[in-house]
């Protein structure tokens, strides 16, 4: 913490109130800090001034300023320092709070889409103030700004030495967050509405004659529900419980910095809202510097040198090069990874196999692997507007028609005869798992990929380094399948606390036809007898009818791509699907959209890494339209015919 203009604000923060007191706009902010104790106040938060002799349990007041996305508003926050530095916590309670899981969030929204419901959002003001005061009683040292407003409020100045004594439980306090929990959770359920069991924040109940869900994020509020009518009656009964009215949001566009749109044919929720914030501090450096082709780019070059080199560079120890490479290239890779990181935690499955080579290199980074992440991030803020759509059964016709997403699946290259790709209904679970054997080339482990659909989007992915080395491939595959089988638990849990059993055991692809038999037949072999614990374990589940292996063609198997770095006509073939811009065969929009679609392209490999011209791209675009793809045989082809052709090679520029 650092002491700024007479109160404590934290030393990461970029708005402090020593800034602040030198701006014309100062009076907004003092009115901001005014209106947060205001609040407090309201909700019976201080007690009188008072002396103590017992200076432990005084904790000092700290300020955060900053400037909402949604609506652009200043806003002074005010919490206690918990910490050790301010005082000695004499915890008395447990701490842990539930949080939404990101698979519980993105089944959520699948969840309204196929269900044909809206969600309306809503915020409580100083949630934590609504709760109790922790079992430990403590005191906070009015600063500066606190004895302002307490003058402000008609009051005589506060004594030297006197202290305000805390009322109710108080941001900041390491019990706080648990105490609103379980005041929330109650609240709740006094409206019949039933938490599931592995995932509290979600809930499910009958509200006035309909089934409507609930999803609490600590003081965030999302509410899906047939009508908006149903919404305003559940925020209602919520204000009866809370000192300040909630704030009600509408139908929610953005929560917990997870872009969300609502149109007539699906929901689709995105990161754009961060990618655009992450990404401008980069546009003045070097965004310009780093080339993508015109259209479909990739989150990485595909060259088989270039990919070479980024698995077998190892970075200098020495600190004073990788300072070297952090100012060359104007961030430091930790930080870069990181920010890819959020975007494929929360809804960009298409960058999660990169994201997680390169987080393999962060504690010593080569310049190929900077390139890399510097290539990732232009993708991203290339392709900021795609998302996870998840696709309604029927259309809302009281909500606008947003197009559909694009989608050519004519570069998708031939998949071979007799492979068609499976369907399922809306809410009928299924999902995909794949491993790429032995790739890691410092330790020789394998990668799982995993894939879960609900909705025709993806609600659960991971890209994982399995733990131990795989003997076979066998053995990998049946690993990647084991976790997968173990997701899978995790979500048929949710839906049946939801109301929406699984009546049929879920189907699980799998590209691999031994790994298929042990679990399904129970057939082992003399590869696999160490591997005991987890072919009973998914081979019960399996006997239990809870899930069964499905053969699935590699070229279709979605979870490959969760495993590996593709070239352009396999990435898209998969992530297409993975994102959900195919419309499912359930959807309304899906007659249409296959009506569209025209035989696939055979792609030469060259092409996967060619950078053109955009007059090279804008005539070949121009030709695609004009001439039949049945009768286009090779796409390189057709961009040499054109006029503007050129021959240009850049490494990695995809």
């Amino acid at each position: 913490m650092i002491a700024s203009g007479g109160v404590y604000n934290y030393a990461f923060s970029k708005l402090t109130r020593g800034k602040l007191l030198k701006q014309p706009d100062w009076n907004e902010w003092q009115q901001s800090e005014f209106l947060q104790l205001d609040q407090y106040q309201k909700q019976f938060m201080f007690g009188t001034p008072t002396l103590v002799h017992d200076r432990s349990q005084v904790f000092h007041l700290v300020w955060t300023y900053n400037i909402k996305d949604l609506d652009q508003r200043k806003k002074a926050r005010c919490a206690c320092d918990g910490s050790t530095r301010g005082g000695k916590v004499r915890l008395l309670d447990y701490t842990y709070a539930n949080c939404v899981d990101h698979t519980a969030s993105r089944m959520f929204y699948a969840i309204s889409a196929a269900e044909n419901l809206l969600i309306f959002g809503a915020d409580v003001c100083n949630a934590f103030s609504e709760a109790p005061a922790p079992k430990q009683g403590f005191y906070i040292q009015p600063d500066t700004a606190f004895c302002e407003w307490w003058i402000h409020q008609g009051n005589d100045p506060i004594p030297d030495g006197y202290v305000i004594p805390v009322m109710r439980a108080m941001q900041g306090h390491p019990e706080s967050p648990r105490l609103w929990e379980k005041w929330c959770d109650k609240m709740i359920k006094t409206h019949h509405f039933t938490p599931t069991t592995h995932e509290p924040c979600l809930y499910t109940g009958i509200w006035h004659g309909e089934k409507c869900y609930f999803k609490r994020q600590v003081d965030d509020f999302e509410f899906a529900a047939p009508t908006i009518q149903l919404a305003n009656l559940f925020y209602d009964a919520i204000d009866d419980h809370l000192t300040m009215p909630i704030k009600r949001q509408g139908m929610v566009t953005l929560f917990n910095g997870i872009d969300v749109l609502q149109t007539r044919h699906y929901i689709k929720i995105s990161a754009e809202t961060y990618i655009e914030k992450m990404g401008s501090k980069y546009l003045e450096l070097w965004h310009k510097e780093v080339p993508l082709t015109a259209e479909r780019p990739l989150p990485i070059p595909t060259h088989e040198t270039f990919l070479k080199n980024f698995h077998n560079a190892i970075g200098d120890n020495n600190p004073d090069s990788a300072k070297i490479l952090q100012q060359k290239y104007h961030f430091g890779y930790r930080n870069g990874v990181g920010e890819l990181i959020y975007a494929m935690v929360t809804c960009r499955p298409d960058i999660s196999t990169v994201t997680v080579k390169c987080a393999q290199h962060s504690a010593n980074p080569a310049e190929i692997h900077y390139q890399s992440v510097k290539h990732a991030i232009k993708y991203l803020v290339a392709t900021r507007k795609d998302g996870i759509y998840f696709w309604r059964a029927k259309p809302r016709m009281d909500l606008h028609e947003h197009p559909v997403p694009v989608c050519a699946t004519a570069l998708h290259g031939q998949i071979p005869p007799l492979v068609t790709r499976p369907t399922h209904d809306a809410l009928q679970l299924h999902a995909y798992t794949d491993s790429d054997w032995a790739t890691c080339t410092k330790t020789r482990r394998s990668f799982s990929g995993i894939i879960v659909q609900l909705a025709g989007g993806t609600i659960a992915y991971k890209t994982k380094l399995q733990p131990t080395v795989a003997l076979s491939s066998t053995e990998a595959e049946f690993m990647a399948a084991c976790d997968t089988g173990k997701m899978i638990l995790f979500i048929r849990s949710i839906l049946w606390d939801l109301g929406i059993p699984q009546q049929a055991a879920t189907v699980l692809y799998e590209d691999n036809d031994a790994c298929t038999a042990m679990a399904n037949a129970q057939k082992p072999t003399t590869r696999t007898r160490h591997m005991d614990i987890r072919y009973f374990a998914l081979a019960e589940w399996v006997e239990h009818d809870i899930m069964m292996l499905e053969r699935i063609h590699t070229s279709i198997n979605l979870a490959d791509h969760m495993t590996k770095i593709l070239d352009r006509t396999l990435f898209y073939r998969h992530v297409d699907y993975i994102m959900g811009h195919v419309p499912p065969v359930y959807s309304p929009c899906y007659t249409a959209y296959s009506k569209q679609q025209t035989p696939a392209v055979e792609f030469e490999t060259t092409l996967d890494d060619m950078c053109i011209s955009e007059s090279a791209a804008a005539a070949a675009k121009c030709c695609l339209h004009t001439y039949p793809w049945v009768n286009i045989t090779s796409c390189s082809a057709l961009i040499q015919s054109t006029p503007c052709y050129t021959s240009q090679w850049i490494v990695g520029g995809c």
